[in-house]
């Protein structure tokens, strides 16, 4: 009997070894392949990894462009807005500028009644020797008013409508007006003539050979023609030139005024020159004072 028991325990013993050596061989065996798997895996994992990478580097490249695009845009429009802004400014400075100017000659002719007026048209006629101005005779303007700004004399009323007159330029060749140097030891007198063509430019004419007329003079109104005041700028003596035979000599003049340019203008509505005496004698002054409108 005991001996049959030493035999089962042996057996027992020899059993429980092997199951023990089989289930740790088993755990070394899965050991290994975790690792075999592991190692394998991990190229997918870091491939799998840089692609998730590399789409939101895509994702936040296209986000951050259209985040940059947006900014540009609204960065323009700022530029544009600030442009506009400046265009506008510089624009209210040169008007304010002209505007002063323009109290500056009332302020220095208080005996005057001034209509200020915008040019609207510039240029218009075959000779381009009138403009059109936005104040007629329902606001009180009438033919031959003198027309003026802080620069000088531009020409007189012409046509008139009731919102709207036609101003004739000095620098037309139907227009002429009595002109005097105003250098104070000259005092030369003469007729300041337009003349026709594109230039613009003004004439001093039949002045007498020995006129004491140089380069540079101011030449002013004299007021002896009837349509503009005395003392009014006409131009600056470019070139003077004796006439053929000698006998009178002519003053090329450049006008004061830019009327190139003109935006805004003043008719003196209260001056009663010769012309307006005429009127009242019942004559027509443009056929009685030599270098008169000429119409």
């Amino acid at each position: 009997m005991m001996q049959e028991r030493k035999i089962r325990l042996a057996i027992f013993m020899v059993i429980g070894l092997l199951v023990g050596g089989i289930i740790l061989d088993a755990l070394s065996r899965f050991t290994v392949v975790n690792s075999a798997i592991a190692t394998l895996v991990r190229p997918i994992n870091f491939i799998v990894g840089g692609a998730a990478s590399g789409a939101r580097s895509v994702s936040d490249f296209f986000t951050s462009k259209e985040t940059l695009q947006k900014e540009n845009a609204a960065l323009k429009t700022e530029n544009d807005d600030l442009r506009q802004n400046n265009v506008e400014l510089i624009a209210m400075k040169a008007e304010n500028e002209r505007l002063s100017k323009l109290l500056k000659f009332k302020e220095l002719h208080p005996k005057y009644e001034l209509m200020p007026a915008k040019v609207i048209s510039r240029d218009i006629g075959d000779f381009k020797d009138v403009i059109l101005i936005d104040k007629g005779s329902d606001e009180g303007l009438r033919l031959n008013m003198p027309v003026v700004n802080a620069s000088g004399i531009i020409g007189i009323i012409d046509s008139v409508y009731p919102h709207m007159s036609k101003v004739l330029l000095i620098t037309s060749s139907r227009s002429s007006l009595g002109g005097l140097n105003l250098r104070g030891d000259s005092r030369a007198a003469g007729i300041v003539n337009g003349v026709a063509g594109p230039d613009l430019s003004l004439e001093m004419r039949n002045l007498a050979r020995n006129a004491d007329v140089l380069p540079g003079d101011t030449i002013v109104s004299s007021g002896y023609t009837g349509y503009h005041p005395e003392g009014l700028v006409i131009g600056t003596v470019e070139d003077v030139q004796m006439d053929p035979g000698g006998l009178t000599k002519t003053a090329s003049i450049i006008p004061s005024v830019d009327y190139t340019h003109l935006e805004e203008a003043l008719v003196i509505t209260n001056y009663a020159g010769f012309a307006d005496f005429l009127r009242e004698e019942g004559k027509d002054p443009n056929k009685t004072i030599k270098g008169g409108a000429g119409r």
